[in-house]
């Protein structure tokens, strides 16, 4: 290969590196996300035994890390156990009260060990002699959960907002600064094979 075309060549890699530095950042920095829930957003049910959540990817177990929370129409809580983890899912075990809205406020810690907290809600609409649970004026398990106004602080102060603030400060400040430090980076070893693939083609050659 000759030096024209080496310096071509490594003109091109860098280039091709630049140009893949966004790609990387962005799969580097992304959380987990919830691919199903049962009930699901919006539904309505007649009988629930538990809450089912299902991530892209298997959430931290750390103690305290993973929490589920049913609110009723009635502001108690109707989780009957703490959350547990198998793999991608993470469940807890409910018996649920009188007919209504029920809220689910769930939070995780995400494989690349951010928090994630999001909220949903669903209809119980059971038959006719189906017993009620009583329910319970606190969470079973503590800690914060999700950023909604109608969370409770944990044992530690920290309420739900904290949380989810610091994923979303996460969020902005880790993506953007690691991308445009890559790129800057980048930018200049272009330029440097630029100028220096220039250099070489503006030499003379030498007679043979």
């Amino acid at each position: 290969m000759t030096l024209t075309r080496k310096a071509l060549a490594g003109t091109a890699g860098a280039l091709l590196a630049l140009a893949a530095l966004p790609l990387v950042s962005t799969a580097a920095n992304a959380h987990d996300q919830l691919v199903s829930a049962d009930p699901v957003d919006g539904a309505s049910v007649d009988a629930l035994e538990e809450i089912a959540l299902q991530f892209n990817n298997a959430p931290l177990g750390l103690e305290n890390s993973n929490l589920v929370r049913v609110i009723g129409p009635d502001g108690r809580y109707y989780e009957t156990g703490c959350p547990t983890l198998a793999g991608p899912v993470v469940s807890a075990p409910v018996e649920l009260g009188a007919p209504g809205e029920y809220e689910v406020q769930w939070r995780v810690v995400s494989s690349d060990g951010h928090p994630i907290a999001e909220n949903s809600s669903f209809t119980y609409a059971p038959g006719g002699g189906v017993a009620e649970g009583a329910g319970s004026v606190t969470p079973l398990c503590g800690g914060a959960v999700a950023a909604s106004p109608g969370v409770e602080p944990g044992p530690d102060g920290a309420g739900a907002g904290d949380a989810a603030e610091e994923s979303r400060s996460d969020e902005t400040r880790s993506p953007v600064s690691g991308l445009w430090i890559g790129v800057g980076v980048g930018g200049f070893a272009v330029i440097a094979v630029a100028a220096a693939a220039f250099i070489i083609l503006r030499r003379p050659r030498s007679e043979p």
